[in-house]
């Protein structure tokens, strides 16, 4: 009987997992190398290289760069900035931060239901007192803080109605938003005390032909005026703005006289006096009667206030709203909120330097590759390099929330979304989860993508001044995009 080496036996036991391992490893690279080249040749594709592009791809996990092209070069990055605020508002206020709005009174109420003393509103910045979630009723939640005063006895408010607004400052609309378009949404004033995401919903329908058509606003409110002239019957469409620095809205043109409602949200200049106004109206047609006058104050120093309700808002679900919808307004109610937190201001100014200091100190974004000026992207001074967004979307991949983070993002092919129509097919459908980004010259796109391995990537799409069109911008993404997907 002879016995083996126990040496060699390992040796070759050891040289046949080699073998068994080798083609899987050799693969492996080999696609590595081929996703590289891939990358790279798209990188410098006329579309990247005829525009200030600042491009990057990089594994999660290791941070092993892919590919890049002007990596540090910090760029406009329209709504990607978006992510910029969201993850810092995840970081800085915590995971179970809520908006709260307060309702409170002052005194006593007497037997037949009148408050000897006021009712005070405490706004604290939420953007979500409006229609969106709320079946279309602008008003529900107050409504609500009307039907609680009842609860509480109050048909009277004997003194005043005051409202607090002063969590935030009182620059509503960031000077360097284009002027020439502050009546669309996108450039909603922000205040403390909002509602209707700082407009009005302007709805017009067809009533006879050739009579006047109905205009109705929601919320309902005679804080604005409405001057119509649109007639029911005809072709040349229905045409809805504001009046410039009026809060007096201008409906003109036709509407068929078989079609369905057009609706458009307009902006509201004097977000708290809106608010207060609604307000007003809502609890007088809710029963409530003010006796007292209608007062708007920065802070209300009294003590002894009773809370009679609050509403309060997940800043999950404001993330959604931001990242998913891209809705501007609530990413500036949120900056804002940052500020107020974290540096005792709620204005632009304070938010930014709160997400500044947190980017460069503890995710490690150069200064030099990052400017907010902005929570949106509206304005065109932000600037950031796609590496900085590397860094972010590496950090909160590893910080706690991760899912609420990415989950915040649209994905590809998902239904209602800027990505439904991009990369919308298997094996492409759900493998991206990104935030898009547009203004006229700049086009962004940053995230996550999956590779066919399982391995993660985050990648960031930065364009500038590009010579071709939207779409052209768009299918060198989606190629990029790919080409991980399917050798990643």
């Amino acid at each position: 009987m002879t016995f083996s080496n126990p040496k060699t036996t390992a040796l070759r036991l050891f040289a046949l997992i080699v073998l068994l391992f080798e083609p899987a490893v050799a693969d492996r690279v080999a696609r590595a190398q081929g996703l590289e080249q891939r990358l790279q040749a798209l990188f410098n594709s006329p579309v990247a290289a005829n525009s200030t592009s600042s491009l990057m791809v990089a594994e999660v996990e290791s941070g092993r760069v892919v590919a890049a092209r002007n990596p540090r070069m910090p760029v406009s990055p329209a709504s990607n900035m978006k992510l910029f605020t969201t993850a810092a508002g995840m970081q800085l206020l915590g995971h179970d931060f809520n908006f709260v709005t307060t309702v409170s009174m002052l005194g006593t109420v007497d037997p037949i239901g009148t408050l000897r003393g006021d009712v005070l509103i405490i706004g604290r910045g939420d953007p979500t007192i409006s229609s969106r979630f709320h079946d279309g009723d602008a008003t529900a939640v107050i409504k609500r803080w009307a039907a609680e005063l009842r609860r509480q006895g109050v048909k009277t408010i004997g003194g005043n109605l005051i409202l607090e607004y002063g969590y935030f400052d009182e620059v509503w609309v960031h000077p360097t938003w284009p002027k020439d378009q502050l009546v669309n949404w996108y450039e909603a004033p922000i205040s403390a005390l909002s509602i209707q995401e700082g407009c009005v919903m302007v709805r017009v329908l067809p009533t006879r032909q050739g009579q006047r058509a109905e205009v109705q606003l929601e919320p309902p409110n005679r804080y604005l005026t409405v001057e119509n002239t649109c007639v029911t019957g005809g072709g040349r469409g229905v045409y809805i703005t504001r009046k410039a620095d009026t809060n007096t809205l201008i409906v003109r043109g036709n509407i068929p006289a078989n079609s369905g409602p057009t609706e458009i949200f307009v902006t509201v200049l004097y977000p708290v006096h809106y608010f207060a106004n609604v307000v007003h109206e809502v609890f007088m047609a809710e029963g409530i009667r003010v006796q007292g006058e209608v007062l708007l104050t920065p802070k209300e120093a009294r003590e002894g206030w009773r809370t009679v309700t609050e509403h309060t808002t997940p800043l999950s679900v404001a993330n959604i709203v931001i990242n998913k919808k891209s809705q501007n307004f609530y990413a500036e109610q949120l900056l804002k909120t940052i500020g107020a937190e974290k540096k005792g201001v709620g204005s632009w100014e304070k938010g930014a330097q709160a997400v500044t200091e947190w980017l460069v100190q503890e995710v490690g974004v150069a200064p030099s590759e990052f400017e907010m000026i902005d929570g949106s992207g509206m304005s065109r001074f932000n600037r950031a390099s796609s590496d900085s967004f590397i860094k972010l979307l590496r950090y909160m991949w590893n910080a706690p929330g991760r899912g609420e983070f990415v989950s915040s993002m649209p994905y590809s092919g998902e239904p209602d979304s800027r990505l439904r129509r991009r990369l919308n097919q298997p094996p492409y459908a759900r493998s991206v989860y990104a935030k898009t980004g547009y203004l006229s010259g700049a086009i962004g796109l940053s995230g996550y993508v999956r590779g066919k391995s399982g391995r993660m990537y985050a990648f960031s799409f930065l364009f500038n001044n590009y010579r071709t069109g939207v779409w052209g911008v768009y299918d060198l993404q989606d190629a990029i995009l790919k080409a991980v997907i399917e050798n990643g």
